[in-house]
C-alpha cells in the first residue's frame, strides 16, 4: 500500500465539519492493481468528507475519461465516464462482525488513516459500462473507424469492395 500513500486521509486529527480533498487518477493507479480492467484514463475524484462525531458522509465525484477501444470500430476512444458514489463510515463499537451493507463501512474508533485508493478504483470501475460505445456523430473530428461503421450499418456492401473476397471465392471447397 504504500503506492497509495497519497490517498491516506488522516482521520485522528480531523474536525468535524466538511473536508474536500481533489485527486487526480491516470494510468499510474491503475498499474498498481494486477490485472485491472482499466488500463489508461485521467479522472478527477473530488472526496466530500463530512465527519461528524460518531460517523462520516462520504462522496465521491468521479469525472474522466477511459482510453479504451470502441466496441463498434475498435478504434481507440476517449470514452467520457462519471459517476457520484455516496458512502456512511461508522465506528464499530462491538466485537461482533457488523451486519454487511454496501452503503455502510465499519472501522474502528482508534484507526488513525484510511485509504480510499480501493474505493476510488472500485467506484471507477462500476461506471465503466458494459459496452463501450462512444456517440461520435457529434464531434467534428470523429474518433470512430467510419468506414468500419458504414459496414455494419449495411452501407458498404463487403463482397465487392474489397478483392481479397474474390480471391477466396475462387476457393474450391468440394475438393
Amino acid at each position: 500500500m504504500k503506492a497509495f500513500k497519497q490517498y491516506e486521509i488522516p482521520i485522528s486529527g480531523m474536525k468535524i465539519g466538511v473536508h474536500e480533498i481533489d485527486y487526480v487518477v491516470d494510468w499510474r493507479f491503475f498499474e498498481q492493481f494486477e490485472e485491472s480492467q482499466v488500463k489508461q484514463g485521467h479522472f478527477d475524484v473530488k472526496v466530500l468528507l463530512d465527519k461528524q462525531s460518531d460517523h462520516w458522509v462520504v462522496t465521491f465525484d468521479i469525472q474522466g475519461h477511459l482510453d479504451t477501444e470502441c466496441d463498434r470500430c475498435l478504434a481507440p476512444i476517449s470514452l467520457p465516464i462519471g459517476n457520484l458514489n455516496t458512502v456512511i463510515v461508522k465506528y464499530d463499537e462491538d466485537d461482533d462482525p457488523p451486519i454487511e451493507n454496501e452503503d455502510i463501512l465499519y472501522v474502528s474508533r482508534d484507526m488513525h488513516t484510511w485509504n480510499i485508493a480501493e474505493l476510488i478504483y472500485e467506484f471507477i470501475l462500476l461506471c465503466v459500462p458494459i459496452k463501450r460505445v462512444y456517440d461520435c456523430e457529434s464531434e467534428n473530428v470523429k474518433p470512430c473507424d467510419m468506414k468500419m461503421l458504414k459496414r455494419l450499418t449495411g452501407e458498404v456492401a463487403t463482397s465487392e469492395d474489397d478483392p481479397t473476397w474474390n480471391a477466396l471465392k475462387q476457393i474450391d471447397l468440394n475438393k
